[in-house]
């Protein structure tokens, strides 16, 4: 949804902000032990490089395993989270373990907010959901109150983000009359992200009054406190409220404002595609459709930039294809049919939005049938423009191809979804046969490396690949070949020789497997995201996943997870 691009990096800010309050900084009173956090903090903040850092904390962890020192290893598994942000879910985990039956302030909740922050930014929010509320009854019990309120604040953005926003406006209103009567656990962060969210919850429910009273109030606290990020967040959604409000005018000098502003202190393009897109509305609205059009297209140029499928926003295409099928623009129509119904794809995956969100005239069947029609029309236009009867001969014959092409690739895709599934079967036998057996199987060829190197080499990628390290970490040739104790040469030529693949299409390989096999057994794992079962597996973003998946089984994802569903 367009909030996760703001609400995300509002969780992230006020987890900063929330857990050095819970540091014990602002406590009344403090012992020799909760002094232990702030000296480490200090000592963090007077160095600039990670490496550094990351020394300081694995010496205060050694020395606090040494001590048996419990509260101690949890600050340095807390600050070695903020450190090591790619193993920010062990560290949690980590003080989770050790901390579930202590009675420490700030742990284990700390643990389960970062844990459900990290969820929420997968796009798991049942698990972000679990972790706040574990994460809140923990806080409350260990008598931790600014932690408990901005955990359950947090659970506000969830159920705001699910569309439940009666029981978020709630929550949010109990945070920011506890903030007003509590000053000492005040900061603007969590302050200015309460308002924020009430501005958010009010403003997409149409509520415009309350929307207005807090969007007002958010600029003044953040003009305040020079908080520029969610300022600008807030001007354009003062933007919004005057465009829902029919003041196209000053809706639109806002949503520019706010563009500039975005431009100026922001890197993610999606959110001046949100401005475009109101941009758009105002304008058409006001019946100006050549900069209404202007904007759509800048809307197009930063979705297909950045390959995000935004639900709300998706409907710019319905909008571009009807003005371009009124201008007679065929190849236009194409264009922006294919681009919809690429996203179309990407959102598949997700049920809530393809359920909410995709529009019923422009659904995937409709458009694949007028997306023929385009393409007959121009070879029409092109050849057959005094041919009737030849024209209608064309189109019948399109329809059976049509017909014939769906059914062929419906019984192709099943026929490549069960071999999937067999040899996913045949893969789970063969990997549990012994090392050994694998190294006498290899085929006998001549490589200029010694057999001894080859066979301890073939050893170590077998106990590479069972371990699934692969999926944790972003491998290169020289890196794997590092932690195998050999050089990339060796290694790149066994890999051809024995695995008959490249380096990077072997590692692919490897993750693709990985997916089926968690897909297969992992029932929650299927409503995921695309985006957020390529991050689990290894791959850096959904269209690398997709591509490699369809090119190791012949189907995508989206597909298999649909037939794993029936």
């Amino acid at each position: 949804m367009i909030k996760k691009f703001f609400i995300a990096t509002l969780l992230i800010a006020l987890s900063i902000s929330v857990e050095t309050v819970y540091g014990q900084r602002k406590n009344t009173r403090s012992t020799p032990r909760d002094s232990n956090f702030e000296i480490l903090e200090k000592k963090l903040n007077a160095q600039t490089e990670d490496a550094l850092k990351s020394q300081i904390v694995e010496e205060a962890l050694q020395k606090a395993k040494i001590a048996a020192d419990t509260l101690a290893m949890a600050d340095a598994y807390y600050f070695m989270s903020k450190i090591k942000t790619s193993e920010k879910s062990e560290y949690a985990d980590s003080i989770i373990d050790i901390t579930h039956k202590k009675k420490f302030k700030r742990y284990p909740a700390l643990g389960y907010l970062i844990k459900g922050n990290l969820n929420y930014e997968l796009g798991a929010y049942k698990k972000a959901l679990d972790d706040y509320l574990k994460g809140s009854i923990a806080a409350k019990e260990n008598g931790n109150e600014p932690l408990y309120f901005s955990l359950k604040f947090n659970i506000g953005l969830l159920k705001n983000t699910a569309g439940e926003r009666a029981e978020a406006q709630k929550i949010f209103a109990e945070r920011l009359a506890y903030l007003d009567q509590n000053p000492k656990n005040k900061t603007s962060h969590n302050y200015n992200g309460t308002l924020f969210a009430l501005a958010d919850s009010y403003i997409y429910n149409k509520q415009l009054d309350s929307a207005k009273v807090y969007i007002d109030r958010g600029i003044a606290e953040t003009l305040k406190a020079k908080n520029e990020s969610i300022y600008s967040i807030l001007v354009v959604y003062s933007g919004m409220y005057h465009y829902f409000s029919k003041d196209y005018d000053r809706a639109i000098d806002s949503l520019q404002k706010g563009k500039r502003l975005i431009q100026h202190t922001d890197e993610v393009k999606t959110r001046t595609a949100i401005c475009d897109y109101y941009l758009a509305r105002c304008h058409q609205a006001m019946g100006d459709t050549d900069l209404s059009v202007h904007h759509f297209e800048n809307v197009d140029s930063i979705l297909k930039e950045t390959e995000d499928a935004i639900p709300e926003i998706i409907d710019t295409y319905d909008h571009l294809i009807t003005y371009y099928r009124s201008q007679k623009q065929v190849d236009k129509q194409l264009e922006y049919i294919n681009t919809r119904l690429k996203f179309d794809s990407i959102l598949h995956a997700n049920q809530i939005y393809l359920t909410k969100n995709i529009s019923k005239r422009y659904d995937t069947l409709e458009l694949i049938s007028e997306k023929e029609k385009l393409i007959s029309q121009l070879e029409e236009d092109k050849f057959l423009k005094e041919e009737k009867i030849t024209i209608l001969s064309i189109f019948l014959g399109v329809l059976v191809l049509v017909a014939g092409y769906g059914f062929w690739r419906s019984y192709n895709n099943r026929k490549l979804f069960l071999e999937v599934l067999e040899k996913q079967k045949e893969k789970e036998k063969t990997k549990e046969q012994n090392i050994e057996e694998v190294i006498a199987a290899k085929p006998k060829e001549e490589i200029d490396i010694p057999e001894e190197v080859v066979n301890e080499v073939l050893k170590k990628l077998q106990s590479f690949e069972n371990s699934a390290k692969f999926s944790k970490k972003h491998y290169t040739l020289n890196t794997l070949a590092k932690e195998l104790d050999t050089n990339s040469a060796y290694l790149s030529k066994i890999i051809n020789v024995y695995k008959h693949i490249n380096f990077a299409n072997y590692l692919n390989n490897l993750r693709v497997d990985f997916a089926i096999d968690q897909l297969t057994t992992n029932n929650p794992l299927r409503s995921y995201t695309i985006k957020a079962i390529a991050e689990e597996v290894g791959f850096k973003n959904a269209q690398s996943f997709s591509t490699a998946f369809h090119k190791r089984t012949g189907i995508y994802p989206s597909y298999f997870i649909k037939k794993l569903k029936v």
